[in-house]
Order: structure tokens, then sequence, then C-alpha cells
């Protein structure tokens, strides 16, 4: 969403605060308003003087901190996944000060630092199968399920009220995304079963009511005692990348993959499709080389 900021203050005397009002106004998320306020606060932090006299090198100086402590980071993290969510947040820090400079009229533009797309890891189809029959527990049962059949993001998942699913439609109603855009996605007939059991022994009625009264962190670590009983690191993402490569793998188009997973940008979607492709090149060449092998045994050549 484009953010139309009003005008700026005339004096940079509470800058900051009028930023945070104008984000306010614009119908900016509370993840974002708080993401953009905390990046510009520590830029004026760092560069100590009216923001209206920045200059290209007091940009380029913060900008160049952020990657040393990101260096610092790494050495200190070993999780590829913290790393790339430090290299992450460092973008939107820029992303932010740089909206903040235009809003206040200041023609520097701090380059954008870019994020590699790793491919992502998932689990093999013997392994999901493995999973859902050591999953014990109700409603460890239908997070695990949930996550297969609809690819939601931790949050979206912890996010879900009774009044968002429709159990006659095997459908959930997402309105806490991640680019604040709402969206639905679908489940199997082995996860309505699950959600009908899990609602009654709750006895969840009010259509308000969370799904779950889990924190993010109680979430994190019970998929991730998951899988150790079957020696996987485990993590909710890794769930979500496993169902958008089966959903491709299986025939799903990718568009339909990204509005289910609400990536704005298929690209990202498109990761996904060099799994497959090189799960059909592994294929393609065990057949043909075990078709040519047999061939060569029989050729009197």
């Amino acid at each position: 969403m484009k953010l139309e900021l009003g005008e700026p203050p005339e004096d940079s005397e509470n800058i900051l605060e009028a930023f945070r009002d104008a984000l306010l106004i614009s119908g900016a998320s509370d993840s974002t308003i708080k993401l953009y306020v905390t990046a510009v606060k520590e830029f004026l932090e760092f560069i100590k003087k009216d923001p209206r006299k920045v200059t290209s090198e007091d940009v380029n100086k913060w900008v160049a901190s952020l990657m040393r402590k990101e260096l610092k980071f790494k050495k200190r993290v070993d999780e590829n996944e913290a790393r790339r969510a430090r290299s992450i947040t460092i973008r939107y820090y820029v992303i932010a000060v740089r909206r903040f400079l235009k809003w206040i009229g200041v023609n520097v533009k701090p380059i954008v630092p870019k994020v590699r797309n790793k491919e992502p890891k998932i689990l093999k189809e013997e392994d999901v199968e493995a999973l859902l029959k050591v999953v014990k527990g109700i409603e460890n049962k239908l997070i695990v399920s949930l996550f297969l059949d609809t690819g939601l993001r931790a949050k979206e998942l912890l996010s879900i009220k009774l009044g968002d699913i429709d159990l006659e439609r095997n459908s959930i109603h997402i309105t806490n995304a991640k680019n604040d855009e709402e969206r639905v996605v679908f489940f199997t007939d082995r996860t309505k079963k699950l959600l009908i059991n899990y609602i009654s022994r709750q006895g969840i009625k009010d259509p308000e009511q969370p799904l779950f009264n889990l924190t993010y962190q109680a979430l994190y670590r019970r998929i991730k005692r998951l899988g150790k009983k079957l020696g996987l690191d485990l993590r909710p993402h890794l769930l979500r990348h496993t169902f958008a490569t089966l959903a491709i793998k299986k025939g799903l188009p990718v568009p339909a993959v990204q509005r289910i997973l609400g990536h704005r940008d298929i690209k990202t979607t498109q990761i996904y499709t060099h799994l497959v492709s090189e799960d059909l090149e592994k294929l393609y060449k065990k057949t043909f080389e075990e078709s040519s092998s047999g061939s060569a045994k029989k050729s009197p050549l």
C-alpha cells in the first residue's frame, strides 16, 4: 500500500511525533507505523542533527553502521532464518528513512540493500507422513494439519477466530495478514474433522474467540519439539514452504498458490517452482538413465 502522507511541520521539533501522526492518518498498519518510527528514531539518534540538514554522507554512514551491526550479528547467530530476518530489517529501516526524508523535503535517497532470496528448505513427502503420525494431542494435530493444508504464516494461524472459519466451504477468512490484505484459504476434510472435534472440546462458541490461546514463542517451541522426535529442524515457516512446494507439485497453478500464500510479488512464489523443477530433473534422469542402462545390457553392441 502506497502511503500518502500530509504536509510536514515547518520546524523539526517533535518531528518524529509528527511523522507518527502522518503515518496513522495515512492508514498505515500498526506494524508499519512501529517499524517506520523505530527506524527513524534510530536514524535521528545516529545523525544528531536537524534532519533537514542531512547529507548523503550522513545517510551512507548510518547505512554502513547498520551493515556493520549485521556482520557482528551473523557471527553470533547460527540460524539462517535469524540472519535473513536481520537483513530484511535493515532493508525496511532504509526504506522507512527514505520515506521520512522525502516527506520532509530532503533530496537524499539512501540505497536500499538487497536481500538475496534463498531457496527455502522443505519437508519430503515421507517426512510429512511421518510427522502426521507422530503428532499427539488434538491441538497439536490441528496446528500441524492447518499449516500443511493452508500454508499460513504463524501469526496468521494464531489470529484465527471462530467466526473466520466456514465449515461448509472448508475455508478460513484471513484478516490479520502480513500485507494487510485479506484473503481466503482452504483446508481438507482431515482438517475439518479435527476442527469440529477441537472446537467442541474447547467449548468455543463466541465468533470473536481465538482458536488458539498461544503466543508465537510457545507455538515455535512446540513445532521444534515435534521436529526433534523425527530428527528434523522443524519450524512453522518450513511447514509453509512445504505446503507451497507440494501444492505446485500436485498441479496447483503458481498464481493460485500466490493468492493462497498472500504473496504480493509472484516472483516470491516462483522460488518454489525451481524446487519442483529440481525434483522433475531427478525423476527424469532416474527414469531415462535406468532405461538407457537396461537397453545397454540387452544391446549386442
